[in-house]
């Protein structure tokens, strides 16, 4: 598990080239603290940070073939690399180390560019080939692993964190789109980032640089079609073996592995096949609270008693001060997701332990498993003359009547039901939300276009499918997967997720959707294998999900702290918000009203956070009046 950065930059010297990939590489080091590769030639230069998992001596990065016309750097991990390996050997090739990284520079020798269809596994590469001068890079299937990058049409810039990027010197622009759209799914979708002109490489895509210019293209898609016809019974079968085998073969490593445990069916899952498979109890690692309502605690204790683990926990208690702006320097883009902070403590608890975790990510969304899911499975079992007279006749029902919402949702589709659902400030409209000025520059986009687009685009599909699908581009790879890999690489941690094993999750996907959701029971095919294996009081407990006590910390602690930041001039003078929209947010009087709006507060808190961190450069003076000690010594790293 590494970090990489780099550029191309035919107008660079070598000088100013190695001083710059330096900087690029050293400011995450976080990804990567055992280690620091660096290759420069043809105006290229490859940048690499190691965490030290697979061939300890001999993995050092920038790697080669025989000739060394071909160089890459590396993050992640290839598990059927030993099987590859063999199979190159048997072509002829030669085989200087034992790491997974080499075997991708002689698949690309030998397959070119479908060598990413060989890889199992979550990875992003940057390969430089010097005969063709061209440069592939590419990111896994779900998208695991972060890969940004900056093109003017002359320079690419690229790295797993876009700090990396910004250290080149590009312009600081705000993406205004990007803002907006980040008010509404509380993450910045792909392919755009909070920055002009950076961009975030989709899931299951490839970049190419040839001849002067770039082109992305996509490799990999799961379509959710029907082409399996198992029955349920053989089903189980085929997924209990995938299931052994994803998480087998991410149990490979040199070093400590572990795993995270919520008390929920997925992780539970994981521990429970891990336990199976290891010499060792599993180093099992959980996130509670003072709030019991918000613990799971005592799931992630049954689970841990089941299978003997060696079990650790941490309370997490309101310390936003000190902490936020730690977490939103290591995100780079405002990140609304309040979970981003039990990923955080319990990626610095496992990192006091092991190197790796497995975790249970996944599960949701290959075996269908939110509740909205059902909640459409039941809407979909109204008949669609029905439901949409129903969801006509609603306008005439008073205001207050019970079940005027929901029918009302009816008359929409799922794409725009689902956005719906989760927005922050569902009866305030855009115009009365920011500035004249700032309005001018989004009036004329969509923000629900990102996920309308996609939905349409599955139209053909299943309703649950069409579901899946969707969140499998969106909140899994831009909210999920982001949320794990920066929490977890802050910490020098790496992450695995079997559950999103890609043979598994074709499999599971091929299946018919009344088959992965059996008369509206989600996640039905991984409960039923669940019950074989978990005690009872975790198979029949209620989906709670990673949240926060968030609302109670708005009532206390937390209170002052929004209030100084988003009332605070600096804010205000950015432009960007009506100052009525702000002042109702901050309404504090007996404090109950502010936390009703915790989760828009926290939202807009990471939000002013990033600028006064990425955008703001203040003066020492402006530091001292207004900007929290943390955010300066962040700002201290990131502008030294």
């Amino acid at each position: 598990m590494c970090g990489i950065a780099g550029f191309i930059d035919k107008n660079s010297s070598y000088e100013n080239a190695e001083h710059l990939l330096d900087a690029m590489c050293k400011i995450i080091r976080h990804r990567g603290p055992d280690d620091q590769g660096m290759w420069f030639g043809d105006g290229v230069a490859l940048g690499m940070r190691r965490l030290s998992i697979i061939d300890l001596s001999g993995g050092h990065q920038p790697l080669y073939n025989e000739d060394q016309s071909i160089q890459i750097v590396f993050n992640g991990e290839i598990y059927n690399y030993l099987e590859l390996q063999k199979e190159l050997k048997a072509h002829g090739h030669q085989f200087h180390t034992n790491s997974d990284t080499e075997v991708i520079v002689h698949a690309y020798e030998e397959y070119g560019d479908q060598c990413v269809q060989r890889l199992r596994g979550m990875f992003v590469f940057a390969l430089w080939d010097r005969n063709r001068q061209r440069l592939l890079a590419a990111r896994d299937r779900f998208g695991k692993k972060p890969f940004n990058y900056y093109w003017d049409g002359q320079r690419l810039i690229f790295g797993s964190e876009i700090k990396s990027i910004l250290e080149a010197g590009i312009p600081r622009a705000i993406n205004a789109q990007a803002l907006d759209e980040y008010l509404l799914y509380r993450y910045v979708p792909t392919p755009h980032t909070m920055f002009k002109n950076v961009m975030k490489l989709p899931a299951a895509h490839m970049l190419v640089y040839e001849d002067g210019t770039i082109r992305t293209q996509r490799y990999w898609e799961l379509p959710f079609t029907s082409t399996s016809q198992d029955d349920e019974a053989t089903a189980l079968e085929r997924i209990r073996a995938l299931l052994k085998e994803a998480t087998r073969i991410r149990l490979m490593s040199e070093v400590p592995l572990g795993a995270f445990l919520s008390g929920g069916t997925d992780s539970s899952i994981v521990v429970g096949l891990m336990s199976q498979m290891m010499s060792q109890p599993v180093k099992t690692f959980s996130i509670g609270f003072e709030e019991d309502e918000y613990s799971e605690l005592p799931y992630a204790r049954a689970v841990a008693r089941h299978f003997k683990t060696d079990h650790r926990e941490f309370i997490v208690k309101s310390d936003l001060v000190k902490v936020l702006p730690q977490l939103v320097w290591a995100f780079d883009e405002p990140f609304g997701d309040s979970s981003m902070l039990p990923s955080y403590y319990v990626s610095k608890l496992a990192r006091e332990h092991v190197t790796v975790v497995l975790t249970g990510d996944g599960g949701d969304e290959i075996f269908a498993g939110y509740e909205q899911y059902r909640r459409e499975y039941l809407i979909h079992r109204v008949p669609t003359p029905i439901r949409s007279t129903l969801g006509l006749a609603s306008a005439f029902l008073p205001n207050g009547v019970r079940g005027k919402q929901r029918l009302t949702t009816w008359k929409r589709d799922y794409g725009t039901r689902s956005i719906e659902a989760f927005m922050l400030f569902p009866d305030y409209p855009r115009i009365a939300l920011y500035t004249p000025e700032f309005y001018e520059q989004v009036r004329d986009q969509n923000p629900f276009e990102r996920h309308l687009s996609i939905y349409r685009s599955a139209q053909h599909l299943h309703p649950t499918a069409r579901m899946q699908y969707v969140d499998i581009q969106t909140y899994l790879t831009d909210d999920i997967l982001v949320k794990v890999d920066k929490a977890s690489m802050f910490n020098s941690i790496e992450t695995r997720a079997p559950l999103l094993d890609h043979l598994l999750a074709e499999y599971v996907t091929a299946l018919p959707a009344s088959v992965r959701m059996r008369h509206g029971r989600q996640k039905h095919l991984l409960k039923t294998i669940a019950a074989e294996m978990l005690p009872l009081e975790v198979l029949n407990r209620r989906k709670q999900g990673f949240s926060i006590p968030i609302s109670h910390w708005f009532r206390n602690d937390a209170h002052s702290y929004a209030h100084d930041i988003l009332g605070s001039q600096k804010a205000r003078q950015r432009g960007i918000f009506q100052p009525e929209f702000m002042q109702m947010l901050l309404q504090t009087d007996g404090s109950t009203r502010l936390a009703n709006h915790s989760q828009a507060l926290w939202t807009l808190l990471c939000l002013e956070l990033w600028f006064q961190i990425y955008i703001d450069q203040p003066s020492q003076e402006v530091c001292q009046q207004e900007t929290d000690p943390s955010i300066q010594a962040v700002q201290s790293t990131l502008y030294r």
